[in-house]
């Protein structure tokens, strides 16, 4: 009784401590013309409009896919702070950091969540 509640116990930890790690792509919307990046703007002048944010969540059985974590980027991207930068007037979104967590919940599903931020600016 004992060795197979060791067993138990070390899968359910195993299962609660996985984690996983992507290199996939977000793809800025084409029709867009706001202006996207991961760096600075040193060449161009520019007003801050403020700190903008965005998620995408996926809950599943088993783990997300790299397509599907590569298209809940380019969601939360497009969907989210273009959209979000559009609506303030902005003419650009730089700093942008795209981030993922991956964890269990109800011991069955999976829950997948992109955070995608950055600063959303107006040229001068």
């Amino acid at each position: 009784m004992k060795p197979t509640f060791l067993l138990l116990s070390f899968s359910l930890f195993f299962v609660f401590c996985k984690t996983h790690s992507y290199t996939t792509v977000a793809t800025p919307m084409p029709s867009s013309k706001m202006l996207v990046t991961s760096g600075d703007l040193p060449h161009r002048e520019y007003s801050v409009l403020g700190f903008i944010e965005s998620t995408s969540t996926v809950e599943r059985t088993g783990v997300a896919t790299e397509n599907k974590i590569s298209s809940l980027k380019t969601l939360a991207l497009n969907n989210g702070l273009v959209r979000r930068a559009e609506s303030m007037g902005a003419d650009a979104v730089i700093n942008v950091q795209i981030s993922t967590n991956t964890r269990v919940r109800h011991l069955l599903f999976i829950e997948t969540t992109v955070f995608v931020t950055g600063t959303a600016v107006r040229f001068k």
